[in-house]
């Protein structure tokens, strides 16, 4: 074996040098990489125990691998580390019927098992002492830089307060509803009482009690949804489907009305139905009404447009003075919506169209 020249030894100790010089810089930058990556989660746990809410994350399988404390002090347990998504009945809750939510309905396992970029769901939780608060839990994938799923996260917000105060809200808004058809109920029999002493027709003192209803129907549908909005098409059905029945056809989106505007036009669709079924076509066998609406926006307004067509009445006779009907439809639902009406008294039928703009 031919032996190494000093050249040859020096050249492979300077090799073995680089060798070791890489690999020490190697093992430097992974104690840095570890040292970064230590950093970072040391970085999150502290971010998730100064968060209000409890948060809890799984694996890409479901298994749970982290909560914070948030999560043990508003269950009252510790955070349980649930091997997968069918383990999850062990985090014991109901709906609001009262039955036991399953593994699968949790919004972990619908992140999970079904792909849901968001999941939540509402539950009357368990705590670990018995007791049971209302519990909001809000899922949705971990992703990594590629849009890969490496896991879900889970948002617990107590909401307990929130559902007694809603709860509280339905009792004083049932109520409310009932006093204020009391008060209708009491309006009513004093304007008969004082109307028949005074001796007013009959006929008058029931147009006065049908108004007083239609008011009535308008001022519920605003109790009995979010107070200030009122549904049209509710409207519709509450008010002129009840006069004029089926010769009455409508069609329209669904839109809510702030309160102002759903009274005022609730009491012209009233006198439009009255009028039709006393005067108008639907005084006459086969004689219709159209009743449609729709809404249009532009970039700084939405305006509604409401078209109320009557065909196959009798002739159409132009009123020679105006009574409250006419007030109603035209300069009271005017001023309230602050919208403009057209009326016309053409050879095919009575029209009637408002557009308003459309608030709130």
């Amino acid at each position: 074996m031919p032996h190494s020249t000093d050249a040859e030894l020096r050249q492979e100790i300077l090799n073995l040098q680089n060798r070791l010089a890489l690999v020490a810089a190697d093992q430097e930058r992974d104690a840095q990489l570890a040292a970064d990556a230590a950093n970072r989660l040391n970085l999150f746990e502290a971010m998730l125990e100064i968060v209000p809410v409890g948060v809890v994350l799984s694996d890409q399988n479901g298994r749970i691998v982290m909560g914070n404390q948030a999560v043990e002090t508003m269950l009252g347990h510790p955070v349980l580390r649930s091997e997968n998504t069918q383990s999850y009945g062990e985090w014991v809750s109901y709906d609001a019927t009262g039955r036991q939510v399953e593994s699968h309905e949790y919004p972990l396992a619908k992140v999970i098992n079904e792909g849901a970029a968001r999941a939540e769901l509402d539950v009357h939780y368990q705590r670990g002492d018995g007791s049971r608060f209302w519990l909001r839990l809000i899922g949705e994938p971990v992703l990594d830089k590629a849009g890969n799923r490496m896991g879900a996260v889970v948002a617990l917000i107590d909401i307990d307060t929130e559902h007694r105060l809603a709860e509280q809200q339905k009792v004083l808004i049932a109520e409310l509803n009932h006093r204020v058809k009391n008060v209708f109920s009491v309006v009513k029999s004093i304007v008969s009482r004082s109307l028949r002493k005074a001796e007013i027709p009959g006929g008058v003192r029931r147009t006065i009690d049908d108004r007083l209803d239609a008011y009535a129907k308008a001022h519920e549908k605003l109790v009995g949804s979010d107070w200030d909005h009122a549904p049209l098409g509710d409207m519709v059905r509450d008010i002129v489907v009840r006069i004029g029945g089926d010769n009455i056809r409508h069609s329209g989106p669904d839109i809510n009305l702030p309160s102002r505007q759903a009274l005022a036009i609730s009491m012209a669709l009233y006198e439009l139905s009255s009028n039709a079924v006393k005067y108008g076509s639907l005084s006459a066998s086969g004689g219709t009404v159209d009743l449609c609406w729709d809404c249009t926006t532009d970039a700084d307004q939405t305006e509604l447009y409401v078209a109320w067509v009557e065909r196959g009445g009798p002739a159409v006779v132009i009123p020679t003075e105006k009574g409250f009907g006419s007030f109603i439809t035209d300069v009271a639902v005017s001023m309230e919506t602050n919208g403009k009406v057209d009326v016309s008294y053409g050879g095919d039928g009575f029209e009637w169209r408002l557009t308003m703009p459309l608030d709130g």
